[in-house]
């Protein structure tokens, strides 16, 4: 890739964009490019590289052009959408890029109410796509993270939810796909392949293409419109500021060992009825659900009292989805599973724990809002203002507890103190098929010395991971650790044998967020 900073190339590549997108979207401005050099990643905030030019397109003719420009002088495109994202996916990896910002294409299209499905633009984000759709009874559940972030975005890189016992990931919940290539063609997926067909079906004609831009990170294409699955809403055509939802039922369990929260995770995962099953981890109960920051450090300063109670805490969320029989019904299943699982259910009205005496307005449906209007982005912020899943696996539920060890054996080399704010969650999905196990490390990001450390602790728990029998973790810091991880899999070698040769045929001058997966 040429630098386009020291060639002369520069005022003619511009001219060509700014005709394309005009002069008001697109600038090489410093203080506009240095913006969109980071994301939250430790990674971008060590070594962050400018873009050459932002350009900012307005519709999928524009964006074809701008590919074809790229490809004919070979100069790197990266895209950004909503910007949150904490693996480095969204920035750039070489200097001379070209950063398309998809802000522009914000609209949703469509919601279909007798087919449950809402088609979109990328710069939707969960909290817009759910205002308009709880109108008409229906949702798709947010995801865990920022509802600032946009929807196909998550779906593509990752698609967790809060919501995944009953729903599944969400990348399960995509029909129909527009998609440009790198080339700057234009591929339709599902039933909108065909002319006329309209947008209600995921599969083919032929092999379903969509699955070669889940988890590409942005190397295969951009995906420019999407139809995705909605799910019956009942709770209500609005949220209010922490009320729990209409229809709807928080129950917190405390065990006194993991074995048992184990136990009832799968229980409560396969009796399908919960909307949401989730062990919340002590950190983020502390820092999360009283209302204020006081009340956190308070409760930070006697968090070993209430350590017995928060080691091992569930969550469930259940529905009247039906009726209200449902939700009574579902309560009684909850409160019975905890019973044989020896768990404690805690009633906010009457509970006489630790946790009351310590702090009155300390309760657990605190994150009665967490499940339908995700509220991550004050708990995961607050401690340090920066955090990063350094473990993300997804394993056989019952194989937990090993991860547990293998992290709190790595966390003793861990030069961020304090060590015991660090600690996971554990999220079945597809009704505890597997679960989704969550190690966050909180740093600051002004601080070199804590983001380096981040790194390599993160380097470190990947690769001792693969020590784990049914460990798999899929998730990290793109540029730094994902090959490293599994390039001694002899059967990783051939999948990424095949995958460049798919980033060839697709992207044969390499131009599409070079950097992250293939180089």
């Amino acid at each position: 890739m040429i630098d386009l900073s020291l060639s002369d190339k520069h005022p003619e590549l511009y001219s060509k964009l700014e005709r394309i997108v005009g002069n008001e979207y697109i600038s090489d401005d410093p203080s506009i490019r240095i913006v969109h050099s980071r994301d939250q990643s430790p990674f971008a905030n060590l070594k962050p590289i400018p873009p050459e030019y932002v350009v900012l397109p307005e519709n999928t003719k524009q964006i074809q052009e701008i590919l074809k420009l790229s490809n004919e002088y070979k100069v790197p495109i990266v895209i950004q959408n909503t910007g949150v994202n904490v693996a480095g996916c969204c920035v750039p990896s070489n200097t001379g890029s070209i950063l398309m910002h998809l802000r522009r294409l914000n609209q949703i299209i469509e919601i279909d109410n007798l087919n449950m499905s809402a088609t979109i633009q990328p710069y939707v984000s969960y909290a817009e796509l759910q205002v308009e759709t709880m109108k008409k009874g229906l949702w798709l559940p947010s995801p865990a993270a920022p509802s600032t972030v946009g929807v196909i975005s998550n779906m593509l890189y990752c698609g967790m939810s809060w919501c995944m016992a009953k729903y599944g990931y969400e990348r399960r919940s995509i029909i129909c796909m527009t998609w440009v290539t790198p080339k700057g063609e234009i591929i339709k997926t599902g039933s909108s392949a065909v002319g006329n067909l309209g947008n209600f079906w995921w599969n083919g004609p032929g092999p379903d293409l969509k699955g070669i831009l889940i988890g590409a990170v942005g190397e295969l294409g951009i995906c420019t419109e999407m139809t995705v699955k909605l799910y019956p809403w009942v709770g209500g055509s609005r949220l209010k500021p922490d009320e729990l939802a209409e229809n709807t039922k928080m129950l917190a369990i405390s065990f006194s060992s993991g074995e048992r929260m184990l136990k009832a995770l799968q229980e409560l995962s396969r009796a399908d009825i919960a909307i949401a099953v989730t062990n919340m981890p002590i950190a983020w109960s502390i820092l999360g659900m009283p209302k204020s920051l006081e009340t956190s450090k308070m409760l930070w300063e006697r968090r070993k009292q209430l350590e017995p109670i928060l080691k091992n805490f569930v969550l469930v969320c259940i529905q009247g989805i039906t009726s209200e029989k449902q939700l009574e019904y579902g309560e009684k299943v909850v409160r019975q599973i905890a019973k044989e699982s020896r768990g404690m259910v805690i009633d906010p009205e009457t509970m006489s724990s630790p946790m009351a005496q310590l702090a009155p307005d300390f309760q657990p449906e605190g994150n009665r809002a967490e499940f339908f209007r995700a509220k991550i982005s004050p708990r995961i912020m607050r401690f340090k203002g920066g955090f990063m899943p350094a473990f993300f696996p997804q394993e056989p539920i019952e194989k937990a507890l090993k991860s547990e060890e293998l992290m709190e054996n790595t966390l003793k080399d861990f030069p961020i103190h304090p060590q015991d704010l660090y600690s996971s969650c554990i999220v079945p999905v597809d009704m505890g098929h597997f679960g989704l196990h969550e190690f966050d490390v909180f740093y600051d990001q002004n601080s070199p010395e804590e983001l380096e450390a981040c790194l390599d602790f993160a380097g470190k728990i990947q690769k001792l991971a693969h020590s784990q029998e049914n460990t798999w973790p899929p998730h990290n810091e793109w540029k730094s650790y994902h090959w490293d991880v599994v390039k001694d899999i002899p059967e990783f070698k051939i999948h990424k044998s095949i995958t460049e040769k798919i980033k060839n045929q697709f992207d044969p001058n390499r131009i599409m967020n070079p950097g992250k997966w293939l180089k």
